[in-house]
């Protein structure tokens, strides 16, 4: 799956569940933002999970890292490619 997919799925579902439009796919959506609360940050992570079938560890994950749209889909790239690759 390409990046692109990956940015325009997280969008959609960031999207449907704040009712705002993201207008800045590296704008901090995730967290220290009024966007996503705690609630549907846990189920955009579960979709995700789901979705790409990875495992997204807030306990273990830089947050920095997944703060963002874009950031968080080079995570999921990066874990999808990893699981293909076998080394998940």
């Amino acid at each position: 799956i390409e990046i692109e997919d990956i940015v325009q799925i997280v969008k959609e579902e960031v999207e449907a569940l704040s009712g705002k439009e993201i207008r800045d796919n590296d704008e901090n959506v995730f967290f220290k933002s009024n966007i996503i609360d705690s609630l549907n940050m846990l189920h955009i992570i579960l979709f995700l999970e789901q979705k790409f079938s990875v495992k997204i560890d807030l306990f273990f994950t830089n947050r920095e890292s997944i703060s963002s749209i874009n950031k968080i889909a080079k995570y999921i790239k990066a874990r999808t490619e990893d699981s293909i690759d076998g080394h998940s």
